[in-house]
């Protein structure tokens, strides 16, 4: 097995005049969770069903763990489990443990492992207590995370999964979270991400690929995405809501907004700080809070995709 486990080679794909993907290549090393940002219609998903093998692409190539999925796909589909469009791959009016057994079947898991793959799967995703259970009863959390365990049945090495916690409740978010970092860190699975979750994108992952129209804008740690766009802004709760004159004063220290009452403004300098309070008090301003905050991933997938309009 290659320490890169996919390989994706100059992968183009277009439907009739519209270039869905172009000529993108990268790499996700085994046992690491690559999150995929991007406007919709970037080319997300469009990526992932490449690498499964479920359309064809026009141009490049894709390998999973050293394999073509071209010409070995079926062996390829043998240690991959995938989620896409939310939880259409299972049967509604099918329980937890009658959808695990199904897909443990159809998978060729011997019936004397099927028990204990599906009940450490119920109780690893807090899914025991509604094992037999129809599913169509299920709130959208719980129907994501039946699909999860489905996914995951024959202990796939990959999963490749497309908006995991699109609308789902905090408390889902964080069990699946938890649980898919927990089988990468104990188990060296190795995971690639879609999402708009920008919280759980961070959290998660390690690297972020960024594709807008296409085409690989940004291909780089949390980390130095954060060292590289990170601003840090300060915002002004003030009495009163602040006048117009006052943000063309405040403007000179650096770029500056109003929301209601409070003012954000991003210093060009940490040594505008003391002069932009000094006009603040002597505008006879009275300061109901002062705080300060940095860029989140969001601000900064936002800047990155703003650059490249540009």
């Amino acid at each position: 097995m290659s320490q890169n486990c996919i390989q994706v080679k100059n992968l183009s794909k277009a439907y009739s005049d519209i270039t869905a993907v172009n000529n993108i290549s990268f790499e996700v090393p085994t046992g690491e969770i690559l999150g995929i940002l991007g406007p919709n219609g970037s080319g997300k998903t469009t990526t992932l069903k490449s690498i499964l093998g479920l359309i064809e692409f026009d141009k490049g190539s894709i390998e999973v763990n050293g394999l073509s999925i071209k010409k070995d796909r079926n062996e390829i589909l043998t240690n991959v489990g995938a989620i896409l469009e939310g939880a259409r791959n299972i049967y509604w009016h099918l329980t937890p443990m009658e959808n695990l057994t199904y897909f443990a079947g159809i998978r060729g898991i011997p019936k004397k492992d099927i028990t204990d793959r599906a009940k450490y799967l119920l109780e690893s995703l807090k899914l025991t207590d509604v094992a037999n259970k129809e599913i169509r009863q299920f709130s959208a959390g719980m129907k994501q995370k039946c699909a999860l365990a489905c996914a995951f049945i024959h202990d796939p090495s990959i999963l490749l999964l497309d908006e995991p916690t699109l609308g789902l409740d905090v408390e889902i978010t964080r069990t699946i979270m938890d649980w898919l970092v927990d089988v990468v860190k104990k188990e060296g699975k190795t995971i690639l991400i879609t999402s708009h979750n920008m919280d759980f994108i961070e959290t998660i992952c390690k690297r972020i690929l960024i594709i807008r129209k296409g085409e690989i804008i940004s291909h780089e740690t949390v980390e130095s995405l954060k060292e590289k766009f990170a601003r840090k802004h300060f915002l002004i709760d003030l009495q009163d809501k602040p006048q117009k004159s006052l943000i063309e004063s405040v403007s000179s220290f650096g770029s500056a907004s109003t929301s209601g009452n409070t003012i954000k403004i991003e210093l060009e300098t940490l040594d505008h700080l003391l002069p932009l309070l000094k006009t603040l008090d002597d505008a006879g301003i009275k300061m109901l809070n002062f705080r300060s905050m940095e860029n989140d991933l969001e601000d900064i997938f936002l800047e990155v995709i703003r650059e490249e309009t540009e």
